[in-house]
C-alpha cells in the first residue's frame, strides 16, 4: 500500500492544532493508530471508537465496489455466528478473521488485474 506523501490541511485543522499546541503528524498518526475493526465490533463502547466510527461511515458512504459490501456482508454473517459461539478471546478470532477476509480481498484484486491483463495481450 502505498504510503502518505501530501496532505493537504485546512485552516480549520491547523487553527485546532496550533490552539490546543498539537503537530498534524501527532494528530493524524494517533487517529490512524486507533483504527481497529477488530476492536470496534468486539467493544463498539470503547472510549477510543471515534476513528473506527470515522472509518466505517467512510466506508458505508464511499465504497465504489458492490462486490466488496457484499463480500462484507458475508464477512459480517461469519462474525456473527463467530460471536454466538462466545469464544474466549473475540477480538482475536474477528482479527484472524479479517486477515482471511483481506488476503481473500487482495488475491482477487490480483486474479482481476491478471485477467484484465490477459485481455489487453488478446487485443
Amino acid at each position: 500500500m502505498k504510503t502518505l506523501e501530501k496532505i493537504n490541511l485546512t485552516t480549520e485543522f491547523t487553527q485546532f492544532c496550533d490552539i490546543f499546541n498539537f503537530t498534524p503528524e501527532e494528530v493524524v498518526q494517533e487517529f490512524i493508530n486507533k483504527i481497529d475493526i477488530a476492536q470496534y465490533m468486539c467493544e463498539f463502547l470503547d472510549p477510543h471508537r471515534w476513528a473506527n466510527l470515522f472509518a466505517m461511515e467512510y466506508m458505508i458512504q464511499y465504497t465504489r465496489s458492490k462486490g466488496i459490501m457484499f463480500e462484507y456482508e458475508d464477512f459480517a454473517k461469519r462474525w456473527v455466528e463467530m460471536m454466538e459461539t462466545g469464544d474466549d478471546d473475540p477480538i482475536g478470532k474477528t482479527k484472524e478473521l479479517l486477515e482471511k477476509w483481506h488476503k481473500k480481498v487482495l488475491e482477487d484484486r490480483i486474479h482481476d488485474i491478471m485477467k484484465n491483463d490477459d485481455k489487453e495481450e488478446n487485443t
